[in-house]
Order: structure tokens, then sequence, then C-alpha cells
């Protein structure tokens, strides 16, 4: 029998990260898998141990969001010779900045998505009134 341990839903999302371990100095880069309220998923080249801590970074123009997290899993992926790694925040911030980082590039692929479906531009503004006004009820929940 199967059990779903996961506590939120996970939302699929290719966005750039920024990784370091806390007692090192050399950051490198990745990118998302999925995220979700309590952390986020991603391939990288090593093992890392559960427990690690770690401070990510989404870069998203000139914003870079910092979060705090643990590795929860690393595990080989034997299809990509990469180790598939979940991390869960450490702290409330540190899920909230990461939601933020999150609607920001859903809010970008609506615009691309919009622009393709209608032929032409719409504002950032626009993009993300639209999206915020279907969205906002989702977005209030993380914050309850």
């Amino acid at each position: 029998m199967t059990t779903d341990q996961r506590k939120f839903y996970r939302h699929p999302i290719k966005a750039p990260i920024r990784l370091r371990e806390v007692t090192g100095n050399d950051a490198r880069d990745s990118k998302s898998e999925d995220i979700s309220s309590g952390g986020l998923s991603f391939f990288w080249p090593s093992f890392l141990a559960k427990g690690t801590r770690l401070e990510l970074s989404i870069p998203i123009e000139q914003q870079l969001f910092k979060m705090k997290a643990r590795v929860a899993y690393c595990r080989k992926d034997g299809g990509m010779d990469l180790f598939r790694t979940g991390v869960c925040f450490e702290d409330s911030t540190s899920a909230f900045r990461a939601k933020l980082a999150e609607e920001i590039i859903q809010i970008r692929n609506y615009r691309e998505q919009m622009r393709s479906l209608r032929g032409k531009e719409i504002s950032e503004e626009e993009a993300a009134d639209q999206w915020i006004r279907r969205n906002a009820e989702n977005f209030a929940k993380l914050l309850g």
C-alpha cells in the first residue's frame, strides 16, 4: 500500500534557482521542478544528505528571493544520472518568498499564454490584475 506523505500540493514550475550549503561558500545553479507551500524539488549533480541546510535564491529580473531550507530527501534518478532533491523551507518567511516568486513566474507565463492566444501583447499590469482576480483566493490561503 502506498501512502502519500505530502502535506502540500505541488505545482510544477521551472524556475532558475541558486543554492549554497550554509556551511560552504560555493553557490551553484539548477532549476526547480516543482514548488509547494512547504518546499521545492530540483535535480542536482551530487548527493545532498538529509538535513543539510541550504540557502536558496530565485532570481527574477532585479529581485532575488532568498530562502532557508533543509534537504528532506535526495534520490538518484536512473534516467538522468542526477539526484532528485527535495527541500522543506525552514520558516514561514522563506515559504512566503518562494510563493511570491512562484506567483511572479506564473503571471509571466500567463502573460505569454494570453499573447499567444490573442495574438497581441498585454501589459504586465493587466496580466497581473487578471491573474490575481482569478487566483487571489488560493494565495490568501497561504497567508491564513
